[in-house]
């Protein structure tokens, strides 16, 4: 009886620390989502360049690079939230080439980070020979990822498509 309570205990305790939410259970994949996807009248190239200077403009540090005929592109920009803490959003942006012209894919991941200091000293004497101390400290600083998420604001994802929009129009 005892054995089994504590089979039963060890099983809820391990389940326990399976983590949170399944979220790949509310993914589907019949449909495109039409917040990460716009269709463009230009080629592939165009599309991207004036994707990159919107993000630029903006200020994000974007690198660029070829995925078989795709272009992708990573936005990645800071924000200081306070002495400890920041947040990183991250940008991918990749422009595929259509019959009719190019689609531009967009998604946008924020991250949120915690830096955490510690202090590590050590000391070592030897009294009984001589009165000797050698004392070492340092400090380091790390950072802890609190948590993130890709950005499911329809609005934030429709202001880029429009930045874009407009960037193409312009003489």
């Amino acid at each position: 009886m005892k054995k089994s309570i504590c089979i039963i205990a060890f099983a809820a305790f391990i389940a326990a620390c399976g983590g949170g939410a399944a979220h790949h259970r509310g993914e589907e994949f019949g449909s495109a989502d039409p917040r990460h996807r716009r269709d463009f009248p230009v080629a592939a190239g165009e599309l991207c360049k004036v994707a990159q200077h919107v993000l630029l403009e903006r200020g994000y540090a974007v690198s660029r690079r070829m995925e078989g005929d795709d272009i992708a592109l990573v936005g990645r920009k800071e924000f200081r939230e306070d002495d400890k803490q920041h947040a990183v959003l991250e940008f991918h942006a990749t422009c595929s080439a259509t019959a009719k012209g190019a689609i531009l894919f967009a998604t946008a991941v924020e991250s949120r980070f915690d830096g955490a200091a510690s202090k590590r000293s050590t000391s070592v004497g030897v009294p009984v020979v001589a009165p000797i101390t050698f004392t070492s400290s340092e400090t380091s600083e790390a950072q802890v990822k609190l948590g993130g998420g890709t950005v499911e604001d329809a609005g934030f994802y429709e202001s880029f498509f429009k930045a874009v929009q407009r960037g193409l129009e312009a003489p």
